[in-house]
């Protein structure tokens, strides 16, 4: 029997920079959130002195798209996490940081088959970060729905900051979702008693 593994795959607009996500769907056990880890392939001799970064957003649509008149959104980006992916962000001493090492198998196989212009990077989802939501639209709405929603964005620019040009970035949906526990707790329990006058024991 040979075991198969689905890999997510997306480039740029001008296909000088690849994202590879192993899953799209991370999970929030209680106690840790699942790390967004993924592997970024790049050409060297496009990038030259730009960065590439990594970041994790969550839109957070709280009105039709048909309202939004004049310039007014009903809709938040929030970026929970970012990470500079090429090149390695510099220490206090001026030092390289240590390269982010492959996390799962599936990153160390692409790591291995993609070669040395592939760089793997894990971003790390607030334990307080709202579950993904959509409300269901009606017949007759337009546009997205009402709802939170997760994507993975690379851009590549000077600084963190920069947007990115639509031709060097792309985007893709993931899904935080939330697992019910399999341990099963003590359940709450009360004692209640009632005494009565003709006798001396009590009902509990």
């Amino acid at each position: 029997m040979v075991a198969t593994c689905r890999i997510y795959k997306k480039a740029c607009p001008n296909g000088k920079v690849t994202l590879y996500l192993p899953k799209r769907e991370y999970i929030d056990h209680i106690t840790s959130v699942d790390p967004i880890e993924g592997i970024v392939l790049l050409d060297d001799e496009y990038l030259k002195q730009r960065h590439v970064y990594g970041h994790v957003i969550a839109t957070f649509r709280y009105g039709r798209e048909d309202d939004e008149v004049m310039g007014l959104k009903f809709v938040k980006e929030l970026y929970l996490a970012s990470q500079q992916i090429y090149p390695p962000p510099l220490q206090d001493d001026g030092q390289p940081m240590p390269a982010v090492q492959a996390g799962c198998k599936t990153q160390q196989k692409l790591m291995e088959k993609l070669g040395t212009n592939a760089y793997p990077f894990a971003l790390q989802l607030p334990e307080n970060a709202p579950h993904s939501v959509v409300l269901q639209p009606g017949p007759e709405e337009q546009g997205q729905p009402c709802g939170v929603y997760y994507e993975v964005r690379i851009t590549v620019g000077n600084t963190q900051h920069d947007k990115g040009h639509k031709r060097n970035s792309m985007s893709m949906c993931s899904v935080r979702g939330a697992r019910a526990q399999l341990v099963s707790s003590r359940q709450r329990a009360q004692s209640f008693k009632k005494d009565f006058l003709l006798s001396p024991n009590g009902l509990s």
